[in-house]
């Protein structure tokens, strides 16, 4: 088996599951490795080298390849070969993260298709990792969302390949022995985040705000917070003036189990996951973990009600919960968790993770899938498509379907003489730039969920967040985005009742009546 990487080698979910998932196989002598990408001056990290076997090096960033594959799919078929020659079987390739990983593999698919049988991980709650897992079903030959919700959203995305798709959750590495903690009443209490600095997913910003509010209320405690990410000097310049907040920065594997040992609370203010590995890790540790209640993954691990269950606690927060909110939230559930029997919902949390989530089990599906796939015939990537996920320069992304100029072009002309604001920064957007700066309709501006882009521009347009439609004169909102408009449709109510109307460039066709039969492919899962 190779997993590839083609991006986040500091210590991430991702990466961690990788890494023991290519442990666990090697343990029982099945090979397997890693393909990862290094930028410009970037080595392979000591924590990842044993399990290297591929690297494509000074890479460009996934994210700007504009369609040129030939590097990947030169360095990734050399891994290939080389693995094949070991085994002599199909290799099962496991691309991660981007269409184009993907992408490079559909080319080899062409050119190869009896060396590899390729599937889908379905890490995260997000559409781009559906629309990728959507675009490139020609060639897989397996599904794996991590957690339950994932699993419901991948056989309603995929109703066609249902008997492919198997859930499969992470692993982490447990104590035999449950870690308790004494009880936190009367005295100092040990906080801890662990994860990617990134305020989009994460929403990293609430950390600051909960310090504060915990130091208001005098509650006595210490907060490391452990990761690496885009947010890392903001992070830095919101804590500096509080005195019991460190930032500890990316801390190697082997030395993550020391955190957890230390601390008593985790915390987790996320607007969206697939199924936090660090969680799970925090549960294995007797931490007790606080996270927010979105819509996946969570809930497979974290129950929040009767004490005999009990493994966590829940805070309500959507998607557009500001951070302050949620930090009071977080601040009330470590108050009421000083008052719990934190011992038995650690030793709660202990079974369920080393019922569901060992590596040994994880393993055991990875050789199931193995032969599953292993009995399907070869696929290949159809030729009249383009294999590449992004586009050459004036092409369309992955991300965009062919007729979204004409279709934005319709909605705009339909709305000359209003003031609009365009929904999403992203890469339709710029896809369907030139559509939107020749429309006859007055651009306002374009709206976007990340705070952070606020400030900035996107095809020649300030960006504002959806809070601040009020302020700005429009009339009317257009969605922008193919694979996230019914997310943001969903938000329609609330959108207009800040005084535009919102529209769509993708209504859903009217469903056919179809039956589709489910088929488990791994009895072992629960």
């Amino acid at each position: 088996m190779l997993i590839i990487l083609p991006a986040h080698l500091q210590v991430s979910g991702v990466t961690t599951w990788a890494v023991r998932a290519i442990k666990g196989l090697r343990e029982r002598s099945i090979p397997a490795g890693l393909i990862v990408h290094t930028a410009k001056g970037e080595s392979v990290p000591a924590f990842l080298a044993p399990y290297v076997l591929g690297v494509v090096e000074n890479a460009t960033p996934i994210n700007q390849l504009a369609g040129n594959l030939d590097d990947l799919v030169e360095n990734y078929l050399r891994a290939i070969k080389a693995m094949h020659a070991i085994t002599n079987r199909p290799v099962l390739v496991s691309p991660n993260l981007h269409g184009d990983c993907h992408g490079a593999i559909a080319i080899i698919s062409q050119q190869h298709p009896e060396l590899i049988r390729s599937v889908c991980w379905i890490h995260s709650d997000n559409e781009y990792e559906l629309a990728v897992a959507r675009r490139y079903e020609p060639i897989l030959h397996g599904f794996l969302p991590v957690s339950k919700e994932l699993e419901s959203f991948t056989r309603r995305s995929i109703p066609s390949r249902a008997s492919d798709i198997f859930h499969l959750p992470y692993c982490v590495e447990i104590e035999p022995e449950c870690s308790v903690r004494e009880p936190m009443n009367d005295r100092r209490i040990h906080i801890l985040y662990a994860g990617r600095l990134d305020e989009h997913q994460k929403r990293i910003s609430t950390l600051p705000h909960l310090a504060r509010q915990l130091n208001e209320r005098a509650i006595d405690f210490d907060f490391w917070i452990v990761g690496d990410g885009p947010e890392m000097d903001s992070l830095r310049r919101a804590t500096q003036s509080i005195p019991n907040v460190h930032i500890a920065g990316p801390v190697p594997l082997d030395e993550m189990s020391e955190q957890l040992r230390w601390a008593d609370v985790w915390v987790l203010p996320s607007r969206f996951e697939g199924q936090s590995v660090a969680m799970l890790e925090a549960l294995a540790s007797g931490c007790l973990p606080i996270v927010t209640t979105v819509r996946s993954g969570a809930s497979d691990a974290i129950i929040d009600g009767p004490i005999e269950k009990q493994t966590g606690l829940c805070i309500d927060a959507d998607w557009d919960t500001p951070v302050e909110i949620i930090a009071e939230r977080m601040c009330d559930a470590i108050e009421h968790a000083q008052s719990l029997d934190t011992q038995t919902i650690a030793r709660n949390a202990h079974a369920l993770i080393r019922d569901r989530h060992s590596i040994g089990r994880h393993v055991d599906s990875i050789e199931a899938l193995m032969e599953h796939v292993n009995a399907q015939p070869a696929r290949s990537w159809p030729k009249h498509l383009r294999a590449s996920y992004s586009a050459k320069p004036n092409g369309l992304d992955g991300s965009t379907p062919p007729d979204a100029t004409k279709r934005i072009a319709k909605t705009l002309d339909a709305l000359a003489g209003k003031k609009v604001l365009i929904y999403c920064s992203g890469q339709h957007t710029k896809d369907v730039g030139s559509s939107i700066q020749d429309s006859p309709t007055q651009i306002v501006g374009i709206i976007d969920d990340d705070p952070s882009k606020v400030g900035s521009a996107c095809i020649g347009y300030p960006i504002y967040t959806a809070e601040m439609i009020p302020e700005l004169d429009a009339t009317d909102l257009v969605i922008s985005s193919w694979i996230y408009e019914d997310s943001i449709w969903s938000k329609r109510k609330t959108l207009e009742s800040l005084g535009v109307r919102v529209h769509r460039l993708y209504p859903p066709e009217p469903a056919e009546p179809s039956i589709v039969s489910t088929v488990s492919i791994a009895a072992s899962q629960p």
